[in-house]
């Protein structure tokens, strides 16, 4: 398995903790928020969004 530094799809951050998405990179720091934030949170949409567009291949502008 390769162990290199990537960048986090969600935070830009240079981390080789994490998780790999459908090839992208989530750290463990923004996989921790995603898990932790309820759907009454502000930042909720921002997560779902950016979710989608890994999952999903929407080419948004994050």
């Amino acid at each position: 398995m390769e162990n290199s530094n990537k960048l986090c799809f969600m935070c830009g951050a240079i981390d080789s903790d994490g998780i790999i998405l459908n090839g992208e990179m989530i750290c463990r720091a923004c996989e921790e928020k995603i898990v932790r934030t309820s759907a009454s949170d502000p930042e909720y949409d921002d997560y779902k969004d950016k979710v989608k567009v890994i999952l999903f291949d929407e080419h948004a502008k994050c």
